[in-house]
């Protein structure tokens, strides 16, 4: 019994990192009209926080310490965006809509570019079809909303870089910047955000035909020593229906993708 105690509380302090829920914070710009997105954190129950499960490297989260402005412009489809390659805090898309109600439940909450929202509405149309709810839970943000929703995982988890470093993007280096990507839910889980978004219908759903529609996963379960990140069932990134057939066909995940096209 002390020896199962023993490796219990060894487990415990080792996996320090935890899942992702929506972070408990509103911004706005004062000096400008450009809207931000609202990230709240509607469920903090410490119950459905569980350790995230680290591959075998021991540094796969690190940041180089050769960091690089993107190759590509923001608001390029194919911008190669990851912990090498930062966007400017200056970079905001110029074509940032409310994503609406009509698109996608509760969407009134979020903005993400123009070019997206056809897309999605046909996606989650076709979703409801076969019986699946869906909904939005995080969308664009910006640098400094990125500064502080990673500043908030630093704290979280007692100042430890390398905690967030797993689960959080340093401003600048999220996807989330671009206004092409967001977060899916669904009232499965209660539209929380988390790892137990991995066994819903939706997440099934959205893995078998979200390419159909351009949304790629960017962050997928295997591959951490890749992406830099833990695994996100709930983390799509719009590239447009073309550019998804054929990251689909090549059999690349999104972060070879793109460093095959920058």
């Amino acid at each position: 019994m002390k020896i199962i105690t023993a490796i219990i509380s060894f487990l415990t302090s080792t996996f320090s990192i935890f899942n992702i829920l929506t972070l408990p914070y509103n911004e706005t710009d004062d000096n400008s009209n450009e809207p931000y997105e609202s990230i709240s954190i509607e469920e903090m129950n410490t119950e459905d926080i569980q350790p995230v499960q680290t591959p075998a490297s021991t540094d796969w989260w690190e940041y180089p310490e050769d960091i690089k402005e993107c190759e590509r412009d923001g608001g390029d489809l194919l911008v190669l965006v990851n912990k090498e390659y930062k966007l400017p805090s200056s970079y905001a898309p110029a074509d940032l809509v409310k994503v609406g109600e009509d698109v996608i439940r509760r969407g009134n909450n979020y903005y993400l570019r123009s070019i997206v929202i056809n897309d999605l509405t046909d996606l989650t149309s076709d979703a409801e079809d076969d019986g699946i709810d869906l909904s939005i839970v995080s969308a664009y943000r910006s640098y400094s909303t990125q500064a502080t929703t990673y500043q908030y995982w630093v704290n979280y988890n007692n100042g430890c870089v390398s905690c967030a470093d797993r689960i959080s993007a340093r401003a600048g280096h999220s996807q989330h910047q671009l206004g092409t990507t967001l977060d899916f839910s669904s009232n499965e889980i209660n539209d929380r955000l988390g790892s137990e978004f991995s066994n819903t219908k939706a997440s099934q759903w959205l893995e078998e035909n979200a390419y159909k529609y351009g949304f790629v996963i960017g962050f997928p379960q295997g591959y951490e020593s890749i992406t830099g990140y833990s695994y996100e069932s709930w983390h799509y990134r719009y590239i447009g229906r073309k550019n998804a057939l054929e990251m689909k066909n090549s059999g690349m995940i999104l972060e070879e993708y793109l460093k095959s096209k920058n």
